[in-house]
């Protein structure tokens, strides 16, 4: 059996990242176990479970949205909150107990509860429009917020004061309270007249006492019952761990004995480095895998592992699929600009926009950033309007207050906006823009993993300034020496069918090392190794 543990927390908490729908995500869901759950769920890799130890009230919902809804999962909040239901409940707001006279009001993003003159609560809904919190007030200040699971009860509530959360509460199915946690310090209280969490056994489900009636912080909690539910694993099982500083003690203290292998995602380890916890998995874990190259250089950098005791396997596949680009008259550039220096951009800017005015009139560029922020797109544009001011060119080629479309090309055949930005925060919307591009100019100093595979699958030239696994010199793109060599690399791919079309084909032929066989076959192996490793030394 191999055991996920994810690394799904809101903001270094043991929380999921649930959230209002009308707010845009601020990070993808996608990572690294999200992956190798689809790949093991849709392929039979190997018989799992997923081991979630945040308290995730909304997990069914989350599985669904990442297709793999009937996976295998044991939850430690659950164990904790003595919970034993499985199903997705319906239920509605219309179900709770409201005082007399309230009045609803449907707004476009909440329901607002009022009494009276006053706002009593308002009920929020997450991204699959299912009730997951009502915020009460009280003299228009929220005095409480209550969390609900999908499964159909009341899980958290969390009070406030001044504004400021100090307590959260954590409920069984039938509204008991089980235990409270206190925010000043972190301190555990539990409930003495409920001090047990589930454990199953072969004859069922035991309630186990928990060994102290206050913990210091809910760490403590979450080892102890994650300890006890592990009693009856067997030796030859596997635990796949994403690399996480929030849960590395608690793991390094409770798998101590067990077989490890340990996920270093990009991404996550840009945002959250690595801590003592992390070196004690690392001096015992059994393999080592990073998504990418870079990935395992900043892993050698900061543990001092060497290089071959780190196994590259990319968390996407590629697939042959087809854009529509080459049906529009305009030519679409993807320009990615999350990591381009200041001057870099402006040099960008400037290069692209003179060559669209002096050589390809239909060309078209599309700023590609990655950032979740609101106003990423109008602070681009402004960058971009900048740039050619200063360069003495039109700065309303860079118009912000509407797109480009190919109804904007006058009878010269040169629009009067030629830039435009895509926000893309998930991967869904990363595959529907590069659906409309030409070529993708990624000259990041660490390239973007994702869109490069994307490109590749789609059979885009990419423009890069650094071989990667992705993209092959004069094959299926071109490695730039120098940012003046663009416009001619750019002009290459859109003044050429032939030259298009060469690149296409070998990126199909390159895509084919990274298939999802190729991903499974990679897994396969890190178990098989494992496994062989196991029988040579004997049990631990």
């Amino acid at each position: 059996m191999e055991y996920f543990i994810p690394a799904w927390y809101q903001n270094g908490d043991w929380k999921e990242n649930e959230q209002v729908w009308y707010r845009a995500r601020t990070v993808t869901e996608f990572d690294d176990t999200v992956k190798q759950i689809q790949l093991f769920f849709r392929k039979n890799v190997a018989p799992f479970k997923i081991l979630l130890l945040g308290f995730s009230p909304n997990f069914r919902h989350f599985l669904h949205r990442q297709g793999v809804y009937h996976a295998p999962y044991w939850s430690c909040f659950d164990a904790m909150q003595g919970i034993t239901l499985s199903d997705i409940a319906i239920f509605s707001f219309h179900d709770l107990s409201w005082p007399e006279g309230v009045e609803f009001i449907y707004s476009p993003f909440a329901v607002i509860v009022r009494r009276g003159v006053e706002k009593y609560a308002q009920i929020e809904f997450a991204e699959d429009g299912n009730m997951f919190r009502v915020d009460m007030f009280q003299d228009g200040e929220r005095t409480c917020s209550n969390v609900y699971d999908d499964r159909g009860f009341i899980s958290c509530q969390i009070v406030y004061r001044s504004g400021v959360p100090v307590r959260e509460q954590y409920f069984d199915a039938d509204g008991v309270w089980k235990f409270a946690r206190y925010m000043d310090d972190g301190h555990v209280i539990v409930n003495p007249e409920s001090s047990w969490y589930c454990v199953r056994t072969d004859g069922g489900i035991a309630h186990v006492p928990y060994r102290k009636p206050r913990y210091d912080k809910i760490d403590e909690m979450i080892a102890e019952v994650m300890a006890e539910s592990l009693k009856t694993v067997s030796d030859a099982d596997i635990f796949l761990i994403a690399m996480h500083p929030l849960h590395a003690e608690v793991l390094a203290q409770t798998l101590s004995q067990n077989k490890t292998v340990l996920s270093f995602f990009g991404r996550r380890l840009d945002e959250n480095g690595m801590g003592e916890g992390d070196a004690a998995l690392i001096a015992g874990a059994d393999a080592i895998v990073a998504d990418k190259k870079a990935t395992a250089l900043q892993i050698q950098k900061q543990s001092g592992l060497d290089a071959a005791a780190i196994r590259v396997i990319t968390p996407y596949d590629s697939r042959q699929e087809f854009g529509n680009s080459l049906h529009l008259h305009v030519q679409n550039i993807l320009l990615a600009v999350d990591q381009i220096g200041d001057a870099d951009f402006d040099q960008l800017v400037v290069l692209l926009a003179d060559y669209i005015q002096k050589v390809n009139p239909r060309a078209r560029v599309c700023l590609f950033t990655r950032a979740s922020r609101y106003n990423i797109s109008g602070q681009l544009m402004h960058r971009a309007r900048n740039a050619l001011r200063a360069a003495g060119m039109n700065p309303d080629l860079a118009r912000e207050d509407e797109g480009v479309t190919e109804s904007q090309i006058d009878t010269q055949g040169l629009a009067e906006a030629v830039f435009s930005v895509a926000q893309c925060v998930d991967e869904m919307a990363v595959s529907r823009t590069l659906r409309e591009q030409r070529v993708l100019v990624d000259l990041q100093a660490v390239p973007d993993q994702f869109l490069q595979i994307s490109a590749m699958s789609v059979g885009m030239p990419q423009i890069t300034a650094r071989e990667t696994d992705y993209i092959q010199n004069g094959k299926n793109g071109i490695v730039l020496q120098t940012l003046e060599d663009l416009p001619a690399a750019l002009d290459y791919y859109l003044s050429s069918v032939a030259h298009a079309n060469q690149a296409q084909i070998a990126s199909y032929e390159l895509g084919s090392r990274f298939t999802t066989g190729q991903l499974v076959q990679s897994w396969k192996e890190v178990i098989a190794n494992i496994e062989h490793q196991s029988i040579a030394a004997g049990p631990r």
